[in-house]
């Protein structure tokens, strides 16, 4: 079969989830390429799709009718060639589409889930099942539709709605079907109008197993010149500073953990893995070490390796993947509650779930598993590594896709 995925980048938390599925349809024998709006990697079944000028600098400008600027939020604005992208969907079978975003406007979004191919929406995010936003930030006007939206600015304050009756429209007129990476996911999408009587499936996100080889905590320290007697806590994210990724209340609970004898007694080190940006944290007792974003699988494998826990304060995210990744290494992880977190953390056999908001409990788990009153239960691990398996998620794929007569008619 001829796949093609279309996603806003090769690079983040949606561009590796796109690239890894990728990688493995093609090594089952099928051909699937990838579309982006930006490309940064050399990879040859990644391509980068011809955008408008025009359209790109709309986009811009339309953002200036939000409140915050840096918040991301879809308008419906269609920015890439159409003719570019229809090269590409007339030469697949099967269409996956992991975001709107700058990518389709809501013409083309109706003119091609009209076509006769079997499409797949994979959303990693609420914005397919919102009135604009990426994140709902647990506001709920997306479960009727998004009027009298809180983020945009006066006379504007219609065009969320607008947004999401035309969304509304579309997929109810050709009925998609819906494939959520785990049950947090689609709990949401069954509160949106949109998706509330469309098909989901529950198909979870295919990890890279470069990132979980079974280095030696000892050899992966010494690449990275971290002492063995350190009790080390790791907090990686695209964004260190983002309020969605929970950072701000991350500083918080180490503050706490700071002022405990615990802390006072042991070398505790703080590693962390993303952009920096406004970041920062200052305690008397728990050292801080910050490593720049890497593509490097071995690199994030050693970080991996090297930690006692990781740390996932993720408030609003549909993931983050990278707590998968941390449980395939055997790291414990301590999470808000939320995301996949609900459907692979156990309470006291690979970490601890933690009511959002909520810093003194957090602060008090990862004090549990750092006094080594843990013992990772390895059963958990097995759970996730058949769940998270990139093959099985290609494999899985494929059964939708045979399912479907109209499709294996043409093939």
């Amino acid at each position: 079969m001829k796949f093609l995925l279309i996603a806003n980048n090769d690079s983040d938390g949606v561009g590796q989830v796109a690239v890894n599925l990728g990688k493995e349809l093609n090594l089952l024998g099928h051909d699937a390429k990838i579309v982006v709006l930006n490309k940064k990697y050399r990879n040859k079944k990644v391509f980068e799709l011809k955008r408008s000028f025009i359209k790109r600098v709309f986009a811009q400008l339309i953002n200036l009718v939000k409140f915050d600027l840096n918040e991301l939020f879809g308008f419906g604005i269609g920015t890439v060639d159409k003719k570019d992208l229809s090269t590409y969907i007339e030469n697949s079978d099967v269409i996956i589409i992991y975001t709107f975003y700058k990518i389709f406007s809501y013409d083309q979004l109706n003119e091609i889930l009209s076509l006769n191919k079997k499409i797949f929406l994979r959303p990693l995010d609420i914005e397919m099942a919102s009135g604009g936003c990426h994140f709902n930030m647990d506001c709920s006007k997306y479960t009727k539709d998004c009027s009298n939206c809180h983020k945009i600015k006066l006379p504007f304050k219609f065009i969320p709605k607008h947004n999401f009756l035309k969304k509304k429209q579309i997929i109810n007129k050709y009925k998609p079907k819906l494939l959520v990476q785990n049950n947090y996911v689609k709990k949401l999408f069954d509160k949106s109008s949109i998706f509330r009587n469309i098909e989901k499936n529950v198909l979870y996100i295919g990890t890279n197993k470069k990132r979980s080889d079974k280095i030696r905590k000892f050899s992966a320290r010494k690449k990275l010149n971290l002492n063995n007697d350190e009790k080390i806590i790791l907090f990686a994210t695209f964004d260190l500073s983002s309020y969605v990724k929970g950072g701000h209340l991350l500083i918080k609970a180490l503050k706490i953990l700071d002022r405990d004898k615990f802390s006072q007694k042991n070398k505790i080190t703080l590693l962390t893995l993303g952009k920096k940006n406004s970041f920062s944290i200052s305690t008397n007792n728990i050292k801080w070490r910050h490593y720049e974003p890497t593509s490097s699988n071995l690199k994030l494998n050693q970080l991996f390796r090297s930690s006692d826990l990781m740390v996932c304060p993720s408030l609003f995210c549909f993931g983050p993947h990278i707590i998968e990744e941390a449980l395939l290494n055997k790291i414990p992880v301590v999470a808000f509650n939320g995301g996949s977190s609900q459907d692979f953390i156990k309470n006291g056999k690979n970490g601890y779930l933690v009511e959002k908001y909520n810093i003194n409990q957090f602060a008090n788990s990862i004090k549990k598993i750092l006094e080594k009153k843990f013992y990772f239960d390895d059963s958990t691990h097995k759970t996730v590594n058949t769940n998270c398996n990139p093959i099985h998620e290609a494999k899985k794929l494929i059964e939708f896709c045979s399912e479907e007569k109209n499709i294996t008619k043409n093939l």
